[in-house]
């Protein structure tokens, strides 16, 4: 069995001992200063023995993740360099990739591995963790010119054990990339929630206007401001230079709207919409097209039973379900989705069969 060292026990140091206990390859040791961490470890099968040593952990490693925020994976790697076996291989799941890679390779050369997993939780700590955090979602790996291969390659097997969809570019085309889909986007929620409530602060009902699609676009200015502070603090180039690309269009936009030139304006809401269409429906990972089913159904205890039942009877296996709405006393709409179309098909036509309003969407 190999063993697998996991320094910082939260949402996915958590995950990723979960996931790979679980396949019964691998002995996972779990290390974290925080002693309730170490028991949830302990108690759910996210590590097979704890310690709060960070050098004592890793000292028999075949591999080591530090799951630790990105700030801290350099102070770490400090911490354990003269602790690791000779052929150990480290990696991160930092957010940004550059200069962790740049000052990790020099403690470790050629050993170190550069990752970043595209998943997570709200739910903060190893209370968040989840044995299928990993299933089917994109985890980068950012090998440079100076990574082993031999080294690249096990931390490949190892990453692809938890169930996720390994994807491999550089540093730099890591860390532009992600500021254009992860870090902009939670700068825009923190500046829209704030606009917001400077207009609410003149007008007190501002905020009760506030729809789904707002709360949607905002929900991540909720996200903890220490995590976000370094990915600020490492990342700051290309957070600036798409935030300019940003102004840029919104600048064309605004003179189009000055001009009365809706035409224009309508061509960039049609482009952006073929542009949406083109993210997979199930963004946590690399996954082929789902095919979905929307069925209503009345507000009553036993409904999304009597739905899975009817599905289950066919053989039908659901790959994605959610409660896109409901109104309290009336119903609500389900969204059940499948891996293939026909399926799709024979759920909705077995659903009407049983009174539900259902439609392919």
């Amino acid at each position: 069995m190999k063993k697998v060292a996991i320094i910082g026990l939260g949402v996915i140091g958590g995950s990723l001992g979960m996931a790979l206990g679980a396949t019964g390859r691998y002995h996972v040791i779990g290390i974290d200063r925080d002693p309730e961490a170490l028991r949830m470890a302990a108690e759910t099968g996210a590590a097979a023995e704890v310690t709060g040593d960070a050098c004592t952990g890793v000292r028999q490693a075949d591999v080591v993740f530090l799951a630790v925020p990105v700030t801290a994976i350099m102070e770490m790697a400090e911490v354990i360099k003269d602790s690791l076996p000779p052929r150990a291989v480290v990696t991160d799941v930092g957010s940004t990739k550059r200069l962790v890679v740049e000052t990790l390779e020099k403690y470790f050369s050629g050993r170190f591995v550069g990752g970043h997993p595209m998943t997570g939780s709200e739910i903060r700590g190893i209370r968040g963790a989840d044995q299928y955090l990993f299933e089917n979602a994109v985890y980068v790996l950012t090998p440079d010119s100076r990574t082993d291969t031999q080294a690249l390659e096990m931390v490949r097997a190892v990453v692809e054990d938890t169930g996720a969809r390994v994807l491999c570019v550089s540093p730099e085309e890591h860390d532009l990339m992600v500021a254009a889909v992860s870090h902009l986007p939670h700068l825009l929620a923190v500046s829209l929630m704030n606009l917001a409530a400077g207009v609410a602060a003149e007008h007190p009902e501002t905020l009760t206007l506030a729809a789904g699609g707002f709360r949607d676009l905002t929900r991540i200015a909720s996200s903890h401001s220490s995590m976000w502070r370094d990915v600020y603090a490492t990342n700051r180039r290309n957070i600036v230079e798409v935030s300019r690309r940003l102004r840029s269009y919104l600048k064309t936009i605004e003179e189009s709207l000055l001009r009365e030139d809706f035409d224009a304006v309508v061509a960039e809401m049609q482009r952006a919409r073929r542009e949406r269409e083109r993210i997979p429906l199930r963004t946590r990972g690399l996954l082929p097209a789902i095919y979905e089913v929307m069925v209503t159904i009345p507000d009553r205890p036993g409904s999304i039973a009597e739905v899975s039942t009817a599905i289950a009877a066919e053989g039908l296996n659901i790959v994605d379900i959610e409660i896109v709405r409901v109104r309290e006393g009336d119903g609500g709409t389900l969204r059940v989705a499948f891996k293939k179309s026909e399926e799709a098909d024979l759920a909705q036509r077995v659903l009407k069969e049983r009174g539900f309003v259902a439609r392919r969407r």
